[in-house]
């Protein structure tokens, strides 16, 4: 049950320090800092969630086993490997299609990995469901 909890910890921290990156001058040294901070809260989601498996038993999901949710996992360790890789093209080369890459990734694992993903975990029968709504 500790996986959960620092799973959720670490998801919902993730939450507010990307938006807070999304809205802040890009390329400063505080941004770099902050986006290798939210880069890890995401590693550390992600590597978590190898760890929790469906307690739903319903014909859609099996006991004790991945759900499809967990398809979000190589989503979202693929997508900051390649932003991560796309940066730093970026530096090397100036070309605006990495920056842009780098953008468009982070905001896709924001969408996908946070709020998605997040969303999910409110649906009847899940842990979050049981606590937020009873």
């Amino acid at each position: 049950m500790t996986i959960i909890y620092v799973h959720a910890f670490f998801a919902l921290a993730a939450v507010p320090v990307g938006l807070y990156i999304f809205f802040k001058k890009k390329g400063t040294k505080q941004h770099r800092f902050i986006g290798r901070v939210w880069v890890s809260f995401l590693l550390i989601v992600s590597f978590t969630a190898l760890f929790i498996t469906s307690p739903m038993t319903d014909t859609v999901f099996n006991p004790r086993f991945y759900s499809w949710i967990h398809l979000l996992i190589p989503f979202t360790v693929g997508n900051l490997i390649y932003s991560v890789w796309s940066i730093r093209q970026f530096k090397k080369t100036k070309l605006e299609k990495h920056k842009n890459a780098h953008i468009y990734s982070m905001v896709g694992v924001y969408i996908g990995a946070l709020l998605v993903a997040g969303a999910f975990t409110l649906m009847p029968g899940r842990m979050f469901h049981e606590i937020i709504f009873g």
